[in-house]
């Protein structure tokens, strides 16, 4: 896997699949924790969406970045590990982030309404991927 910033047509094609992202973050004793969750990637950058008081939410805030790990579920050898910097975190665009990721996924809005929902924007720094060597 060779690294960049950029993105190859074949990489985006490949982030516009239904997969889950592992989101991996530090915590404070700096031990990896490992989340996977639902994304999307748009605009060259990655919007995911967490709750109010998650302990990943909270890593990324602090550390202003996280890692992120894309595996094709039918060939594991298929890639892709980005380095991310956070751009911002939007409790006000939570509920709407949110509802457009349960309707990518699911086909449906979100809806469990008990958690404040946070929207978060990461920036690709270093993308390594092998989709173009497939």
């Amino acid at each position: 896997m060779s690294a960049t910033s950029e993105i190859s047509a074949a990489t985006v094609a490949f982030l516009a699949e239904k997969i889950p992202v592992t989101v991996g973050t530090t915590r404070k004793d700096g031990t990896a924790k490992l989340t996977t969750a639902w994304y999307e990637y748009r605009d060259g950058e990655f919007w995911l969406n967490s709750w109010r008081g998650s302990d990943w939410l909270g890593h990324i805030e602090r550390d202003g970045k996280a890692e992120l790990l894309f595996v094709d579920p039918t060939n594991m050898w298929r890639r892709v590990v980005v380095r991310a910097t956070l751009i911002e975190t939007d409790d006000p665009g939570g509920e709407a982030s949110i509802d457009r990721l349960s309707n990518r996924y699911l086909g449906t809005d979100y809806r469990d309404r008990s958690r404040q929902r946070v929207l978060i924007r990461l920036q690709p720094v270093d993308v390594r991927s092998t989709i173009d060597q497939s």
